[in-house]
């Protein structure tokens, strides 16, 4: 399993469980972490989600461009993921918590964008390197200027550039910066705090928050499936992608 589902009293503990790919996500991946938010929501004795992942490399390195844009990908199902395609946790009730420690880039800082709290450890790293490799950081594009400001925002989208524990505090990318050996207790804290609040009334606060916090999202998101579909098309795509690939070889 790429994604293992885990609990503890009103606690899901959600781990993206490839290690040895620094938790990169499939097609399976994304599918695995929509079932496993579908779960949190479903079952009502569970309040809060975690979100992490396996290893001490990377919370998530993003999508796995070598498998899921390969020639023959869609053929065996590993087609990219697609804006229309994963909710992502974007449309869970109940509050998820970010736990990240190393690499949280592109696709992995999407997915720490849509929990609605994300502590990191010291030695975590930030990024939206998309624009390398002709792709859009879409979902960052989006949380990103609410979430750290425009300016900010702008300067991880475009630049590409990665930002480390404490720049991601001083911006409010995170909420706090914990030594490594404390995150998953800490994160395990602050949930016990959400969980023992009355439950109707955290998912209440979550809607309102998120609704009065990203105005137009819906409308952003169409626009987001639509320039994905256009690169999706350009012809110098493949190149791009493959020098992502020559990256990893070196």
């Amino acid at each position: 399993m790429s994604v293992r589902f885990e609990t503890s009293g009103a606690i899901a503990r959600i781990t993206i469980d490839r290690p040895e790919k620094l938790n990169a996500m499939d097609a399976a991946t994304y599918r695995a972490l929509d079932d496993a938010f579908a779960r949190l929501d479903a079952e009502p004795e569970l309040r809060v989600g975690i979100v992490t992942g396996a290893g001490d490399r990377a919370f998530s390195a993003g999508a796995d461009l070598k498998r899921m844009h390969a020639p023959d990908a869609v053929k065996k199902g590993f087609g990219p993921w697609r804006p229309d395609g994963f909710s992502f946790g974007r449309t869970t009730r109940k509050p998820l918590i970010a736990a990240i420690h190393g690499y949280a880039l592109a696709g992995g800082l999407e997915l720490a964008l849509t929990c609605d709290v994300r502590i990191a450890s010291t030695a975590a790293q930030f990024g939206a390197p998309e624009v390398r490799w002709a792709l859009l950081d879409g979902l960052g594009a989006l949380r990103l200027p609410s979430t750290i400001g425009m300016s900010d925002a702008m300067l991880m989208l475009l630049t590409a550039d990665f930002v480390d524990a404490a720049e991601a505090l001083r911006i409010g990318l995170v909420s706090r910066v914990v030594e490594p050996g404390e995150l998953l207790a800490e994160a395990e804290a602050i949930a016990a705090r959400i969980a023992a609040n009355h439950p109707t009334a955290v998912q209440m606060t979550k809607e309102l928050a998120l609704r009065a916090g990203r105005p137009g999202d819906e409308d952003a998101l169409r626009l987001y499936r639509a320039y994905f579909a256009i690169l999706e098309e350009a012809p110098d795509q493949p190149e791009a992608i493959g020098r992502f690939g020559a990256r990893e070889r070196a």
